[in-house]
């Protein structure tokens, strides 16, 4: 079963230690593993999977591919229904290709820069669809963009894959930008202002937690770190971590 066109299907990371990001993540989030060779490379691509449905992937360093300088991050997929077709729009709406699109066995894929300048991939479902487990302890909850031009990259992602936008205020000053499919919320996007210093447009992955505190308690114990101390917002609560190889995603606490 598939995700549909233009929304959140799949996460993975990419760590120089693969055994050292299996026990990470393990004891953060309890997902267990199967790894899938990468053709005759013998390097494996990790399947992590949480009560036997599967929630991400890891892979190993691959240097070349990743804009320079970005240390490892969580990595966005956005679905589509025709890979051709979005890639010749994304090249149209100026992004450029860092990867594909290409054929990986289980469906095809391309990574992109969109001009804004955050990379992301785009993902055409074969024989896999993407995460089973969503929005739930353990799993994706939610993809958040950081940006400097915001009028441009909601053009963008407004014509590569029909979102809609709406804002809302938040305390601190400005806007939280929210992209809709329908009546369904995509993702949500931040303007970057000058207290990010020199940290490069990305998305950020949101993996829900059931205790923020606990949690980020756990990714100390881990070896990781907290970036941004558990924070309250409107709809839960939140802590930006990196795992013990600096590898980075955001615990989500929502409000039930």
């Amino acid at each position: 079963m598939g995700h549909p066109h233009g929304t959140f299907c799949w996460m993975d990371i990419y760590l120089p230690d693969p055994e050292k990001g299996k026990a990470f993540y393990k004891g953060m989030f309890g997902w267990d593993w199967t790894d899938v060779p990468m053709g005759d490379t013998g390097m494996s691509y990790t399947m992590f999977d949480l009560d036997g449905k599967s929630v991400g992937a890891m892979g190993p360093a691959m240097p070349g591919i990743f804009p320079e300088g970005v240390p490892p991050t969580w990595f966005s997929y956005i679905a589509t229904d025709d890979l051709d077709a979005t890639a010749g729009m994304a090249r149209t709406l100026g992004a450029n290709f860092l990867m594909g699109p290409a054929e990986v066995g289980n469906g095809r894929v391309a990574l992109l820069q969109e001009p804004g300048g955050a990379a992301f991939f785009v993902w055409q479902a074969l024989d896999f669809g993407g995460a089973e487990l969503v929005r739930s302890p353990g799993s994706m909850v939610w993809n958040e963009l950081y940006t400097r031009s915001l009028e441009a990259t909601k053009s963008f992602y407004s014509s590569l894959f029909g979102w809609e936008w709406s804002s809302v205020p938040i305390p601190q000053g400005g806007d939280y930008h929210l992209a809709n499919l329908g009546d369904f919320q995509v993702a949500g996007l931040l303007v970057m202002d000058d207290n990010w210093g020199e940290i490069p447009p990305h998305w950020m992955v949101y993996i829900q937690v059931e205790d923020a505190d606990a949690a980020a308690a756990k990714v100390t114990s881990l070896g990781g770190d907290v970036c941004v101390p558990v924070t309250e917002i409107a709809v839960g609560r939140f802590a930006v971590v990196n795992d013990d190889q600096k590898g980075t995603f955001t615990i989500f606490e929502p409000n039930m």
